[in-house]
């Protein structure tokens, strides 16, 4: 298998594998937040067995695969080109893809109301630090993928 497409192939899996790790977070920070705010226990409990779950699946799952996909190929390109730049490749496209896809395409498909959960997915700060979470787990990933092919030959 050729390096370029190799690279592709593995920055396809760490553009899925920084979506998941960012869907985690969202989740996590989802219910931290819910428990500051309400200071109840019952009331996280009840988000986030419920509502959050639910949330995250209708409204960034697909999100999150597109910009998986678009990360990732996007990182697996660059490994191609700069080794040493990969990480800042991987920050720029996250941010870059993230205020693309969450604050620019995701608001025309469902429309946000005031304080609901598209409203703040799709906020350009939000939506920045969801890609660049994203696209510097997928370029750290890769970077790792790389360096243990490299050790190999």
């Amino acid at each position: 298998m050729s390096t370029t497409l190799r690279n592709l192939f593995l920055g396809l899996l760490a553009g899925l594998f920084g979506g998941l790790v960012a869907l985690l977070l969202t989740y996590f920070a989802g219910v931290v937040i819910t428990a500051v705010r309400t200071r109840e226990a019952l009331a996280t409990i009840l988000v986030a067995g419920s509502f959050l779950p639910l949330m995250i699946l209708f409204v960034l799952l697909v999100p999150t695969l597109g910009l998986a996909v678009l990360i990732g190929l996007s990182v697996g390109v660059g490994s191609n080109f700069s080794r040493r730049m990969i990480l800042l490749i991987g920050l720029l496209c996250g941010i870059v893809f993230g205020e693309i896809v969450l604050s620019g395409v995701l608001p025309f498909v469902i429309e946000p109301q005031p304080e609901d959960f598209t409203s703040i997915v799709s906020s350009p700060m939000v939506s920045g630090l969801y890609g660049m979470v994203m696209g510097v787990t997928a370029a750290l990933l890769i970077r790792r993928m790389n360096r243990g092919a490299s050790n190999e030959l």
